[in-house]
């Protein structure tokens, strides 16, 4: 007699391992999912924690930058123009020290360009602008250290709207003189300002991520908002 369970081993076994197949298949891309979702969450940490670290390193950078002290090798190398007094050369050499700190903090702000187009694909693009306050705080310091260079030997009576403005650079340039300047310059304290909403600004994003904090039952990295 035949056996009734002959026709039908093929087409089952057949079955089974399309089953199988499939079952490792839908195994095996919610494994590469999750992978894939590991390594962006990564990718987030390692963002918002280089963001963080660069934005606590804003505060004493700027601070070296706008120190009011000075010494004679920070100035050592600045140009003398033809027929130039020692004394009028002597009244440019502390400005020219804040030109010559910003170049030597050159590596800083080198690595605050590359980290800003990852940040801004990270948080969004409005945050550039958050980017742009501590460039325009350096900006504004160079400005303001090469306006004192060039006016400070110019000989041009001091009006009222002439000490107010070169009392603003002033403020510009050196940490502590911007607080002293604060109640009489509207502005005293402009670079300042831009430099510490920059810091937290920067930490105010990045904090989130960099905790680690976890939303409710997900198991997953906390979800912020730009």
């Amino acid at each position: 007699m035949n056996d009734p369970w002959a026709f039908g081993w093929t087409p089952l076994l057949t079955i089974v391992g399309f089953v199988i197949t499939v079952g490792i298949a839908a195994f095996g891309f919610r494994t590469f999912e999750r992978w894939r979702r590991e390594k962006i969450e990564e990718k987030k940490l390692d963002i918002a924690l280089e963001a963080m670290a660069l934005a606590h390193e804003s505060k004493y950078v700027f601070e070296t930058i706008r120190s009011p002290m000075s010494f004679p090798w920070e100035w050592k190398d600045m140009p003398r123009s033809p027929g130039e007094s020692d004394e009028a050369a002597h009244n440019r050499e502390p400005y020219f020290a804040i030109l010559a700190r910003i170049d030597r903090s050159k590596d800083f702000f080198e690595r605050l360009f590359k980290l800003q187009p990852r940040f801004m694909a990270l948080f969004g693009a409005d945050s550039e602008a958050i980017f742009m306050k501590v460039h325009t705080a350096r900006r504004t310091i160079e400005v303001s250290a090469s306006m004192l260079m060039k006016t400070i030997n110019s000989g041009e009576g001091r009006t009222e709207n002439r000490r107010r403005q070169h009392d603003q650079w002033e403020c510009d340039i050196w940490d502590g003189m911007d607080q002293a300047y604060a109640a009489d310059l509207p502005h005293a304290t402009r670079v300042a300002d831009q430099i510490r909403s920059f810091r937290d600004d920067v930490v105010a994003l990045c904090e989130p991520v960099v905790t680690r904090k976890e939303s409710a039952g997900a198991g997953r990295l906390f979800s912020w908002k730009p």
